[in-house]
């Protein structure tokens, strides 16, 4: 085993990440994602490059991210930021569908077809803009941005289900926290809310650094 995977595995054990979320990495190899030529930063919180200016996400913080989203098995899930593909992967264990969307779709095509040749079936990949929300893609239990944003990406927030979550990096280019939003509503109809704020619970978690989004809610 690489040196870097079991240190990082060990980690996550200690980091109290859930149990499912944990299985779920020791089921992909950062191997069958990145080029080999940047092995040494493999399962480091060093972000590997992986082309057309891009960059993977710290590993520790992704893993942060989706224990604190605490995915079921029967959900359906919107990843924005598919990158190259290796947390659309370890999501795809853990829900019932990934819909994955990347808006450079020299990235999203490159994802797709080793997302085919490593036989993972239940996701679906686009390119385009994903913080603007698309109505035919119909309702999720969960959203997960993997992007940095400066401001909370509240119109997506029309595209989650009754209870629903939606987890992000949220702060300045050179820090964040991972923010956690989840449908407050309680069944009661959006009429009987002054506010849009009052619908949703908000808390902020752990320190990260994510590449900066791109679009309205980003800062690039």
């Amino acid at each position: 085993m690489h040196k870097n995977r079991k240190t990082f595995l060990a980690a996550l054990k200690k980091e109290k990440i859930r149990k499912n979320v944990i299985e779920a990495f020791e089921a992909w190899r950062q191997e069958d994602f990145f080029d080999d030529y940047f092995k040494p930063s493999f399962y480091t919180e060093q972000q590997v490059p992986i082309g057309f200016g891009e960059k993977s996400d710290p590993p520790l913080a992704l893993a942060r991210m989706i224990s604190h989203l605490a995915p079921q098995r029967k959900w359906r899930v919107l990843e924005v930021g598919t990158g190259s593909g290796y947390s659309t992967a370890i999501l795809s264990l853990l829900v019932r569908e990934v819909v994955s969307i990347d808006d450079r779709e020299e990235l999203a095509r490159e994802a797709k077809a080793r997302l085919t040749r490593l036989k993972v079936r239940n996701v679906r990949l686009f390119s385009g803009d994903g913080t603007e929300r698309d109505p035919e893609l119909g309702l999720f239990d969960a959203i997960i941005l993997l992007g940095a944003c400066q401001k909370r990406p509240l119109a997506l927030t029309g595209g989650l289900k009754r209870e629903g979550k939606m987890i992000f990096p949220m702060g300045p280019v050179h820090q964040q926290q991972i923010a956690l939003l989840i449908d407050a509503a309680e069944g009661k109809a959006i009429s009987e809310y002054d506010e849009l704020d009052a619908l949703f619970q908000m808390s902020f978690h752990e320190f990260c650094t994510f590449t900066p989004l791109r679009g309205k809610y980003g800062m690039a």
